[in-house]
């Protein structure tokens, strides 16, 4: 099993890259001290592991395997709906220890999610411009969906990259400190694939 690290310093490492620090942000983001962060910090785990489910599915051979990869991907979508609307009814709340509001925390997290995964717009805040909402007509945005509405996808390399924190599939870092150790990841560094 890999080294998983969630604690507030990997979090606060995050944050910091949010808000374009080159050094830890100060006050330090805690996403254990009040609902807000904890929600937050929940949600933009959550995301990846939705957008990883759509972004496989096609490539996944076997009705049992298929069967069960659809329930765990649905099981993630309405955990992830019920996240995003929680954090939606908190959307002009502050984050403390910040002055920032839960609304501008995930639109900052959605470019940063983007930057890091070098794939265009496949994350989103809750708040966008008209031209990413719904059929072009708001800019509430509780789960975030292409111009069909349909969930975002992204490949194992997307999501190391942003999960790593380092732009880099093959560079490890992040919630996983020394990288994975499963058979894609394996392919992905021998290929090295960034």
């Amino acid at each position: 099993m890999p080294l998983l690290d969630i604690s507030p310093q990997t979090y606060n490492t995050f944050v910091t890259m949010i808000l374009n620090g080159t050094k830890k942000s100060n006050p330090s983001y805690n996403p254990y001290a009040n609902t807000n962060s904890f929600l937050f910090a929940a949600v933009f785990a959550s995301s990846f592991l939705k957008q990883y489910y759509a972004g496989i599915m096609p490539s996944i051979i076997g009705k049992d395997e298929r069967e069960l990869l659809s329930g765990i991907a649905l099981y993630e979508a309405g955990v992830f709906g019920a996240l995003r609307a929680e954090l939606n009814a908190r959307v002009n709340l502050t984050v403390p220890p910040f002055n920032f509001t839960v609304g501008n925390l995930t639109n900052l997290s959605a470019q940063l999610a983007n930057r890091l995964a070098g794939c265009g717009v496949k994350d989103e805040g809750l708040i966008v411009p008209l031209q990413l909402g719904a059929e072009n007509r708001t800019s509430s945005n509780i789960v975030p969906g292409n111009a069909n509405s349909l969930a975002y996808a992204r490949s194992a390399r997307e999501i190391l990259r942003i999960v790593f924190t380092t732009g880099n599939a093959t560079r490890s870092g992040g919630i996983f400190p020394r990288g994975l150790n499963g058979a894609l990841y394996r392919r992905i560094l021998t290929l090295k694939l960034s």
